[in-house]
């Protein structure tokens, strides 16, 4: 039933369980792959960052010096709940047992190849800023792990032109792609808050804070890439992408709000409250970043569905007794998790 995927993306997509990657930052130092200096080399030359064909040509280099990675297919998995299983067959995912950490870095540079190939094909429809911090969030995702204890500095991002006349399942293929990043992006935000609340509980400020930076980066990235996956029009949303969500290609009720990888990321920023709150104690600006970077996102997430649905359209999730608006369900979710976080730092005024 999913046989639109290999016209869209490269799939199947592997990718590591959640539940596998490191915990905090020791464990990503020590689990770091011995290629992954070179690869991040590769994409961090000044050289491969003058234009988009030359950053397209060095992260597919990467991508063949990582070489396969050997792993073998989860199955009967009990970890895996069926709405996860579902997202999962919907967009050509698999989840592999490997080494979880090389497995985290083949699939993001392998998302970050189908984003960039899109791009420099085709265009995209995101505004700079947004552009800059979707290509900003890959760099941290792939240069933080090599040096958990250093946040990587900014690197140039070059410009995207924006999208041409679209051509057919243009939508479809930006709306897989655009997936495959998210899921990526939600790992490596796990990854970086759960190593920020281990930082704190150990009185580690420096890698507390570099930890929260992380997690900001990734965070704007994950509101770019919403964007991206919904950079179509309402007509190709109803005419490519809504007909893959709904029986009889996918189950009823099917949501990615019960993806397994925002379920970990929603897990961990609960358990991050009190680390977020000793970290504001000294560092006010790393929560109010991020508290912003992940309310963008939600915004992000219900502009999007109002682009496509409207405002009042009734949620995937809606049962036969409940119109629930999908934006509404999506609100719902964004005042539980922004209001999970401790309160923004007001500045001091008399300082």
């Amino acid at each position: 039933m999913t046989d639109y995927l290999p016209h869209v993306a490269t799939v199947p997509f592997p990718m590591p369980r959640p539940e596998d990657l490191p915990g905090d930052a020791a464990a990503i130092a020590v689990a770091a792959p011995s290629a992954l200096a070179g690869l991040v080399d590769e994409v961090a030359d000044p050289a491969h960052r003058t234009g988009l064909a030359a950053m397209v040509a060095a992260v597919r280099t990467a991508r063949a010096d990582l070489g396969q990675v050997p792993s073998t297919l989860a199955v009967d998995d009990p970890g895996e709940s069926r709405p996860n299983r579902d997202n999962d067959l919907a967009f050509g995912i698999e989840r592999h047992h490997g080494d979880p950490l090389t497995l985290f870095v083949a699939a993001a540079l392998n998302a970050h190849l189908g984003i960039l190939e899109i791009a420099e094909e085709r265009g995209t429809g995101l505004d700079e800023a947004a552009w800059h911090d979707l290509i900003t969030g890959f760099d941290t995702l792939l240069r933080w792990p090599a040096d958990p204890t250093r946040l990587p500095a900014p690197l140039p991002v070059p410009g995207c032109v924006l999208s041409g006349k679209p051509e057919p399942l243009d939508g479809l293929r930006r709306w897989v792609r655009g997936h495959h990043v998210f899921m990526v992006l939600a790992q490596g935000g796990t990854l970086a808050v759960n190593s920020l609340t281990v930082a704190a509980e150990s009185g580690d400020e420096e890698a507390a804070a570099t930890a929260a930076e992380v997690a900001s980066r990734v965070m704007r990235a994950c509101r770019a890439a919403l964007q991206f996956a919904g950079d179509a029009s309402p007509g190709q949303y109803q005419s490519e992408i809504r007909p893959t969500l709904m029986p009889p290609v996918a189950p009823p009720q099917m949501s990615g709000l019960r993806w397994r990888d925002h379920e970990a990321l929603v897990a961990a920023l609960t358990a991050s409250s009190e680390a977020w709150s000793w970290l504001a104690e000294r560092r006010p600006a790393a929560l109010r970043d991020f508290r912003t970077a992940l309310d963008a996102t939600y915004e992000s997430h219900m502009g999007v569905c109002g682009h496509f649905v409207g405002s009042q359209s009734p949620s995937l999730l809606a049962t036969s007794r409940s119109h629930r608006p999908a934006v509404g369900v999506i609100e719902q979710f964004r005042r539980l998790r922004v209001g999970a976080l401790p309160a923004d730092p007001q500045p001091d005024l008399h300082q």
